[in-house]
């Protein structure tokens, strides 16, 4: 291989790391903006991550009983919301 095409293979190779940077830049950017104004939950939701009742409900249930974090709360959570979806009244 001649000089000249040497040069132009490391410039094509190059050109193309450099694109490749920039894009993966644009998409992290694009990431670290706000949120739009319409993912915001409605007005009458509770805060939070959770909107689920029943979570909400074992959730107090178990800081009530002081149940640290750990393998225990776990367990304690997933029986709790397994109970309360067997409970719940079937819709019509």
């Amino acid at each position: 291989m001649t000089c000249v095409k040497k040069l132009a293979a490391m410039f094509r190779a190059l050109a193309l790391l450099f694109l490749t940077l920039g894009i993966l830049d644009l998409n992290v950017a694009a990431a670290d903006d706000a949120p739009p104004a319409n993912s915001a939950p409605p007005a009458g939701a509770p805060n939070g991550r959770q909107h689920n009742p029943a979570w909400a409900a074992c959730k107090q249930q178990a800081d009530d009983q002081k149940i640290g974090p750990g393998d225990a709360r776990k367990e304690f959570m997933k029986n709790c919301i397994k109970s309360a979806k067997s409970t719940a009244p079937a819709a019509s």
